[in-house]
């Protein structure tokens, strides 16, 4: 018996349609980056383990279970693209070349935990980082770019989250009072949160299990963790929302929003969907200012943000778009097949979609074929119109044909299909 394969769980296989939609997708997001000033890099999918050990953190979910190793090797698939980028940022000597740099990036990004609806082992992310600069000006665009993105291609439905860790000395504070008050709890708090209030206390806050966040809120209150901010990073946070508000852009402040990766500091960000369901993420983002330093880079302020394409698929309205051929030519014998194929590739190369019959199929079955893939026009190259030196072009809309020369079928075309 023939053994067949199947797609590893957690991946995707991509239809004609779906192709059409995540290209459509990536295409938009690369003129809305351009637009906004950042330029594009092309980053390898292999990089050191250890870069995303001490960038992201050895306590955080990516490090301690994500991770896709490269077995024998202390090398990895990428599991996302900020630390990635710095990487880049500092064996390159950009600081040197320039203050400021702002880059976007589209690709693959890899997890080995268990799959779930919305979390693939491999997925797709668009992403945008900014280095040098701590305005809070600069914390609006990373926002305003991201739901621009959503918007123009087609997310309706989607709420935007932030709220402000503060700066690493904030952050550090509020991580050991939570700490301190979590052990008070031990017996009511699940196992992953017992574990990450002893490694990353912050990622308690993180949790949706009703218990653990009824804790939380009794030793933080129902205003979270705004509190522990420093005048600086107050005044900083206050003055993003009054921005955001003066833009008409609607957000709603998440005391709990911390994000699951140890590099962010002050302002952080997440845009939901609830058709997404439990894993409602579209894209998040923030700042992560000690960042470049901890991997051994000057002191630079930084923020960026990701979303995820397969995330998008699932929270578009369902489309059933094909790739579309312009112009399908039709053979009726055998003998006109070279010819044919001449004329294909003269409509190629004036940029029209044009097909061709490879099954030898009858006249009758080309046509119905050229329907089916919705074909606006075929061209029927016949024994005696071609003796001629012209075609017929069948209109397939209008059900309407004419008798074409062979050297105006071009011309006769370009303005209709374009």
């Amino acid at each position: 018996m023939k053994k067949t394969y199947n797609n590893i769980r957690g991946t995707l296989d991509f239809d004609a349609s779906q192709a059409l939609t995540f290209r459509a997708i990536s295409d938009e997001a690369q003129r809305i980056f351009g637009l906004y000033g950042y330029q594009e890099i092309i980053l390898p999918l292999l990089e050191e383990k250890d870069l995303f050990i001490r960038g992201v953190g050895q306590g955080t979910d990516i490090v301690e279970r994500q991770m896709f190793k490269i077995e024998g090797k202390d090398v990895v698939l990428r599991p996302e693209g900020t630390a990635q980028v710095v990487r880049y940022y500092l064996q390159n000597s950009l600081h040197k070349k320039s203050d400021f740099h702002k880059f976007f990036y589209v690709g693959p990004m890899f997890r080995g935990e268990r799959p779930q609806k919305g979390r693939l082992r491999q997925f797709h992310h668009l992403g945008a980082e900014a280095i040098g600069s701590d305005s809070f000006y600069l914390d609006a665009e990373m926002i305003l770019l991201s739901l621009e993105i959503l918007d123009s291609v087609g997310i309706k439905e989607k709420k935007l989250l932030i709220n402000s860790l503060g700066c690493k000395k904030d952050k550090d504070a509020f991580s050991r009072l939570l700490k301190e008050s979590l052990t008070k709890a031990k017996k009511q708090l699940c196992e992953d949160c017992l574990r990450r209030s002893e490694v990353n206390p912050l990622r308690v806050l993180d949790c949706k299990k009703e218990e653990c966040r009824k804790q939380v809120k009794s030793f933080i209150g129902q205003d979270g963790s705004s509190n522990h901010l420093c005048s600086d990073c107050s005044k900083n946070y206050k003055n993003l929302t009054n921005l955001l508000k003066d833009l008409g852009v609607k957000y709603v402040h998440e005391p709990y929003l911390v994000r699951g990766l140890d590099y962010y500091t002050n302002t952080v960000f997440e845009i939901t969907s609830s058709r997404l369901g439990a894993q409602s993420a579209i894209g998040a983002g923030g700042r992560y200012n000690n960042l470049i330093d901890a991997l051994g880079g000057p002191s630079k302020p930084a923020i960026g943000f990701a979303l995820g394409v397969e995330r998008i698929l699932l929270a578009l309205d369902k489309k059933d778009d094909q790739p579309k051929v312009d112009v399908f030519i039709a053979i009726a014998g055998e003998d006109l097949r070279e010819p044919a194929f001449k004329i294909l590739n003269s409509l190629r190369k004036e940029g029209i979609i044009s097909d061709y019959d490879y099954c030898q199929k009858s006249l009758k079955g080309q046509l119905r074929f050229a329907q089916k893939n919705g074909a606006r026009y075929v061209v029927i190259v016949g024994d005696d119109e071609f003796k001629q030196g012209c075609v017929l072009l069948k209109d397939m809309e209008k059900g309407s044909q004419k008798q074409v020369k062979i050297g105006d079928l071009c011309s006769e075309l370009t303005p209709a299909v374009n």
